[in-house]
C-alpha cells in the first residue's frame, strides 16, 4: 500500500510540474502593450458613450415619461373618484330633500282634502237645513191656503144648505160677509 501511495504522490508531483510548465509557456508570450491598452481604453469609452446616449438616456427618458403618465392617471382617477363621491353625496341629499318635499306635499294634500270635505259637508248640511226650513215654510203656507180653501168650501156648502133650509137666496154680499166673518174668527 505504501507503494501505491508513493506512486500517487509521484504522479501528483509530476502533474503539478507539467501544469506549471504550461502556465509559464502561456504567460511567457504575454507582455504589456501600452498602445493596445490605450486603444482598448478609448474603444471602451466610445462604446460606453454610444450606449449611454443611444440606449441609456432614451430608455431613462421613456421610463420617466411612463412614470409621469402612470402618476397622472393615478391622480386623475383619485380626482374622478372624489368627484364621483361628491356627486353621489349631492344626489343622496337631493333624494332625501325630494322625499321630504313629497311627504310635505302629501300631508298638505291630505289636510286640504280634509278641509274641502269638511267645508263641503258643512255647506251641504247648511243647504239641507235651509231647504228643510224652506220646505217647512212652504208646507205652512200650503197648509194655511188649504185650510182657507177648505173653510171657503165649507162656507159655500153651508150657504147652499142654509139657502135650502131658509128657502130663499142669500145675496152675494151677505154671502161674502158671512164667509169673511167665519174665516176671520178661525
Amino acid at each position: 500500500m505504501n507503494a501505491n501511495l508513493n506512486l500517487i504522490a509521484k504522479m501528483n508531483t509530476h502533474r503539478a510540474a507539467s501544469i506549471s510548465e504550461e502556465l509559464e509557456k502561456t504567460f511567457k508570450g504575454l507582455s504589456f502593450n501600452w498602445t493596445l491598452f490605450v486603444f482598448s481604453l478609448i474603444v471602451l469609452m466610445v462604446v460606453t458613450a454610444i450606449i449611454t446616449f443611444l440606449v441609456y438616456k432614451p430608455l431613462k427618458k421613456m421610463v420617466k415619461e411612463r412614470q409621469k403618465f402612470i402618476q397622472e392617471n393615478i391622480d386623475a382617477s383619485i380626482k374622478a373618484k372624489d368627484e364621483a363621491l361628491k356627486i353621489q353625496e349631492e344626489r343622496d341629499l337631493k333624494i332625501i330633500e325630494a322625499t321630504n318635499q313629497a311627504k310635505t306635499i302629501i300631508e298638505n294634500a291630505r289636510a286640504e282634502s280634509e278641509r274641502i270635505v269638511n267645508t263641503g259637508a258643512e255647506a251641504a248640511k247648511k243647504k239641507v237645513e235651509m231647504m228643510l226650513e224652506q220646505a217647512e215654510v212652504l208646507i205652512s203656507k200650503r197648509r194655511d191656503q188649504f185650510n182657507k180653501e177648505q173653510k171657503r168650501i165649507v162656507m159655500e156648502n153651508a150657504v147652499e144648505i142654509a139657502k135650502k133650509i131658509i128657502g130663499r137666496e142669500i145675496k152675494d154680499n151677505d154671502n161674502i160677509k158671512l164667509i169673511n166673518e167665519v174665516l176671520d174668527k178661525s
